[in-house]
């Protein structure tokens, strides 16, 4: 190993250089030591994972997107190094990687930059992430050219229907005959439903048959003056005339299309059921072809807002899907500009009315819109790439917060909603690690809760992130729990401490027998695992006394308190309306 100049202290001239915005890079430091990380941490550069070695779970992550710049030590000789270099500077999708102290081989090998450590400074870095960046949007850019072109000429080589280019270029010659002949013509465009997980959780080549099948399905539907395409990935459109299906109304057409996608599928003796979400538009007098695709486009995402199996395209979806665009494009600054609140729901322990910890909820007040709930933005947030920066400031919010009651006596579990997205990032941990040393917190009272749906989707990275948070003392807790899929072998292996049962069987149980039912069932399953339960939705006297005489741990509703900010919570606390019902 060559001598090296010490990189661990940056100047505080190198700390106030930095002028780029970080929120939306994830970088990996590969080195034996610690000496870059130090580095970074000091010129306020956030690392997403620090590993020691270059090995197959590294791997798996970089192919999985997880990261998006890595920085190398090139002080230190390692096979591994030069894989890396091969697999992911040299082709789609490009990812940029950096060299501190690499000889010119890295260089040769594709590396974007190469640094000495006497030279490292926070502006040195700065402009070696910046270029590569570009070099790398460049990159992908030529490539996405070169994709593009090849679809002009060429079929989609998995399904042999026309690629998205193609598809267009018959689309617009289509649309043009219409207009000329006054023929109405209709554009469907569907989207298969949680395709990318089925692809993780089976392999790409029972993936790939899923979609050429579909393929063959669309086009044995199709009429024969139709035009089927693959637009991408697992979205397809098919382009008809309207009088071609002889008669039926959109709703008809979708749900036999509907019914098509949903046949069973049999792979390698595996079989498999999947649906889709249809956006069907019709073509009008001053429609071009990308305006056709927009609002069938429109109308696919308004049926995934509203969770329905299909919807056809009407102006007042457009303009909410327009807001909702400009919606995501505001979040990264209200996430750095102090436009985000936390309001905290009391959760109570019902044997002695005690007050044991709070749900923190945020809210957004946005500027023009007033004041925002999760449900306007957290789903913008996860299909924006804004998840994780929303993520870090709620659990920085909450377990400052929860330091500042600790500090008064006060002892409250703060538990926080962790998105599926984050639940599956494996450097995860280690943020929650460095933010509870940073406050002093104690980890037993931070408690993250996560769905049934996020460990299904991903169940062995699930496990991995959850089985860390455990051995750091933090506690987990499964949200909506009896909404989802969770199995008894899942629970059993996953250290969780606690479930929560969802409020939609909580709220009707004193009037419906089977919530009843559930609700009990659940608490018994949850005495056998050794697991705490919490009760959502608690809005009556009533049904406290029914969860009371079922066992039931803790409960949180709006009977004890609806979520308030900070200062009604400090109020509240000393009061407790409430307990008077009681007595």
């Amino acid at each position: 190993m060559q001598n090296r100049v010490d990189i661990n202290r940056a100047t505080a001239a190198d700390r106030g250089a930095l002028r780029l915005n970080y929120s939306k890079l994830r970088l990996l430091i590969l080195e034996a030591g610690d000496h870059i990380l130090k580095f970074c941490h000091d010129v306020n550069i956030p690392v997403a994972s620090h590993e020691a070695k270059y090995d197959n779970r590294v791997a798996k992550d970089i192919a999985a997107g997880v990261y998006n710049c890595i920085i190398i030590d090139g002080a230190y000789s390692n096979a591994g190094y030069d894989r890396i270099l091969e697999s992911v500077s040299n082709q789609p999708p490009f990812i940029p990687i950096i060299v501190i102290d690499g000889s010119l081989h890295y260089l040769r090998k594709g590396a974007s930059e190469s640094i000495a450590s006497q030279d490292l400074s926070a502006r040195r870095l700065e402009t070696a992430l910046f270029n590569a960046d570009r070099l790398c949007k460049l990159n992908n850019r030529t490539a996405h050219l070169e994709t593009e072109l090849s679809a002009f000429i060429e079929e989609d080589p998995l399904t042999a229907l026309p690629g998205r280019s193609k598809f267009r270029i018959k689309m617009a010659k289509a649309i043009e005959k219409a207009h000329s002949t006054k023929t109405t013509v209709s554009l469907i465009v569907l989207d298969l439903d949680s395709f990318k997980g089925l692809n993780e959780s089976r392999g790409h080549d029972f993936g790939d048959e899923i979609l050429k099948t579909v393929a063959k399905r669309l086009f044995r539907f199709a009429p024969d003056n139709a035009i089927v395409g693959r637009l991408g990935d697992d979205e397809f459109a098919l382009l008809v005339s309207d009088d071609t299906f002889t008669g039926p109304s959109h709703s008809t057409v979708a749900v036999r299309l509907s019914h098509e996608i949903h046949k069973p599928y049999i792979v390698d003796g595996q079989k498999t059921e999947v649906s889709a979400t249809i956006g069907i538009a019709t073509l009008d007098d001053h429609d071009t072809p990308d305006g056709l695709l927009h609002k069938s486009i429109s109308a696919l995402y308004a049926a995934k807002r509203d969770k329905t199996r299909f919807m056809v395209y009407t102006q007042e979806d457009d303009i909410e899907r327009r807001q909702q665009l400009r919606l995501a494009q505001d979040l990264p600054e209200a996430i750095t500009s102090d436009q985000l609140r936390l309001h905290y729901q009391p959760i109570v322990r019902m044997s002695d009315q005690k007050v044991v910890g709070v749900e923190a909820l945020v809210r957004w007040q946005h500027p023009k819109q007033g004041l925002l709930f999760p449900d306007r933005f957290i789903p913008l947030a996860e299909s924006s790439g804004s998840i994780e920066g929303l993520t870090k400031w709620v659990l920085k919010a909450s377990v400052e917060q929860g330091s500042r009651w600790l500090a008064k006596g006060e002892r409250f579990s703060v538990s926080v909603n962790i998105s599926a997205l984050i639940l599956h990032n494996p450097s995860f941990p280690d943020m929650v690690a460095r933010m509870l040393n940073k406050t002093g917190f104690p980890a037993e009272l931070l408690k993250l809760e996560i769905t049934e749906s996020a460990i299904i989707s991903d169940v062995s990275r699930a496990t991995d992130v959850v089985t860390r948070l455990h051995e750091m003392g933090v506690r987990v807790s499964i949200d909506d729990f009896g909404t989802g899929y969770t199995s008894l072998a899942y629970l059993r292996k996953l250290p969780v401490d606690e479930i929560k049962i969802d409020k939609s069987f909580v709220l009707n149980m004193r009037t419906i027998a089977d919530d009843e039912v559930i609700v009990r069932t659940l608490l018994e399953l949850a005495k056998n695992l050794g697991l705490s339960v919490v009760a959502e939705g608690v809005e009556d006297i009533e049904t406290w006394h029914m969860l009371a005489d079922l066992g039931c741990d803790v409960a949180q509703g709006y009977y004890m308190s609806r979520p308030i900010d900070v200062a009604a919570f400090d109020t509240w606390i000393k009061t407790q309306p409430w307990i008077q019902d009681l007595k």
